[in-house]
């Protein structure tokens, strides 16, 4: 049985990649390690945070959110990218990228919880939610399987509709990030099943394969 993949904008992933490929090569003709890259879009998220957060004030910093959320988008594809080509990819590189993750994740929702437009513990519920879920793809291939990125409301469908949703803020005011935020909070839940689902049919299928190779072996 093979694992799903998808629920949700990972499934573009390639097509996104393509999309990146003249960048990529821009940034492999230039040395650029891609642990710079993956640091430029922390960069991103915390740019992308002080602008949620002073949308409070003035809604016209949500004109700054698509471009900053794919900013950060671009950089989590990069990095990859030019690790893979310029054979810098290693376990450590990967250990820095998913901590990077993690600290992006933080800057984006602390902004939207210490927008004084938006009701704190939802977006801090948000935050933890998010936090979880990748916890769990991270979990999986500690455990033997593969890192579970997909589902319904993964990174790059956040980023998306962060960047979608900011027009609504800019004429209806930041009060409208709590409409946001109430949305995503099922959505998490429904990735979280998602991504537990299919890391239960991966593991699940890995010990079958394992327990049968093994009877081969005896037999």
């Amino acid at each position: 049985m093979v694992t799903k993949e998808y629920g949700g904008i990972y499934a573009i992933k390639p097509w996104w990649q393509r999309r990146l490929s003249g960048i990529e090569h821009s940034l492999i003709a230039r040395h650029v390690h891609p642990d710079v890259i993956t640091t430029v879009g922390v960069v991103f998220a915390a740019l992308l945070g002080i602008a949620l957060l002073l949308t409070s004030d003035w809604p016209l910093f949500a004109l700054a959110v698509a471009p900053l959320a794919v900013g950060r988008l671009a950089a989590n594809a990069l990095d990859g990218l030019v690790a893979r080509y310029t054979g810098l990819a290693h376990p450590l590189g990967e250990v820095f990228n998913e901590c990077c993750d993690r600290i992006a994740d933080i800057f984006v929702f602390a902004g939207l919880a210490l927008n004084s437009a938006v009701v704190a513990p939802l977006a801090w519920s948000v935050l933890v939610l998010t936090l979880l879920n990748s916890y769990l793809g991270v979990t999986a291939k500690a455990a033997g399987g593969k890192r579970q990125y997909g589902g319904l409301l993964a990174k790059a469908d956040r980023m998306i509709f962060l960047a979608a949703f900011s027009p609504v803020v800019l004429f209806c005011g930041p009060t409208a990030w709590n409409w946001l935020l109430l949305a995503f909070i099922p959505a998490i839940l429904v990735t979280f099943i998602q991504r537990y689902r299919w890391i239960y049919i991966d593991l699940r299928t890995l010990e079958e394969r394992k327990n049968g190779d093994e009877q081969t072996l005896v037999d």
